[in-house]
């Protein structure tokens, strides 16, 4: 039973991780996008 308990929170923690990993590449992408736009203003 206990099996099934540590499978699952070591699943979850993977799909937290890899959300978190997906979350922050975007967030890369939009930085570079808005600093290239902000140089386009210029």
């Amino acid at each position: 039973m206990m099996g099934y308990v540590y499978g699952a929170y070591s699943v979850a923690w993977l799909v937290i991780f890899g959300y978190l990993l997906i979350i922050g590449k975007r967030h890369t992408k939009l930085k570079k996008e808005i600093e290239f736009l902000k140089q386009l203003e210029k």
